[in-house]
């Protein structure tokens, strides 16, 4: 770790460092950053340029929402710096969103400054029947995942009142309480490494879900409230608009 401003609740990390080692270094510090995807081995700036998240991307969002700076290489060989250290930071291009998931395209992340959270307090999980996420909305949960083959939905709240709105989600839902959670949501990881991600509408999730399992998935877990669905089904492959096609072109030239 390069700075670690814990007041702003920011961090400048090497992209080679591991996310296990970044994590570990934050909650010294009582913080954390809020990015959760399956693998023990990934180094941050793996996360970053295939944009991959876990679990907690249903309240802190995916990769692209906790980037605030990079440095990168590009491909003919110079160096760059772009955006800033500060949360609040609207000036040019927004490059470090356009570095993130382009899979090394626009060239090599080096450096990353990163948006943290503090550690959550307590947690408690739900495990709940599928039924329609938005119940759960004004209780603020951190995760809202879906499993199938045990056709599961998992809420996660993280708070200092985490076990109190866990009661109140299931007096709306039913399902049962969890409250030394981690090994559950330990498996939901492990469950989605390797599987293929599918997008959808978050209104059509139990739909899409139906879709998979007809086409022979045995396993499906996700992001219930977001749209986002892991299976092992090969998902279609997505085509780049004409204006990402000539942002890459460019950074090619």
């Amino acid at each position: 770790m390069i700075e670690h401003e814990a007041g702003d609740l920011t961090c400048t990390v090497e992209a080679e460092t591991p996310m296990v080692e970044l994590q570990r270094r934050l909650a010294d510090r009582g913080q954390m950053l809020a990015l959760d995807p399956p693998g023990h081995e990934l180094t941050v700036g793996e996360v970053f340029d295939r944009a991959l998240f876990g679990p907690r991307a249903h309240r802190y969002g995916r990769p692209r929402d906790l980037v605030l700076g990079l440095r990168a290489r590009l491909p003919a060989g110079a160096e760059i710096r772009a955006g800033g250290k500060v949360v609040k930071n609207v000036a040019g291009y927004d490059l470090p969103k356009l570095f993130t998931g382009a899979c090394g395209r626009l060239g090599t992340v080096l450096e990353l400054t990163l948006r943290l959270h503090p550690l959550p307090a307590e947690t408690c999980t739900l495990v709940t029947s599928p039924c329609d996420p938005a119940v759960f909305e004004p209780l603020a949960p951190a995760c809202v995942d879906y499993r199938w083959p045990d056709d599961r939905l998992l809420v996660r709240f993280e708070s200092p009142v985490a076990r109190r709105l866990a009661e109140a989600a299931a007096q709306v839902a039913g399902g049962e309480l969890i409250d030394d959670d981690e090994p559950v949501w330990t498996r939901q990881r492990e469950l989605q490494a390797g599987l293929h991600l599918h997008r959808c509408p978050p209104s059509a999730c139990p739909m899409r879900a139906d879709e998979l399992r007809s086409q022979g998935a045995e396993a499906v877990v996700g992001r219930w409230a977001r749209g986002w669905l892991f299976a092992d089904v090969p998902a279609p492959e997505r085509q780049l608009s004409p204006l990402e096609q000539r942002v890459i072109d460019r950074f090619n030239a």
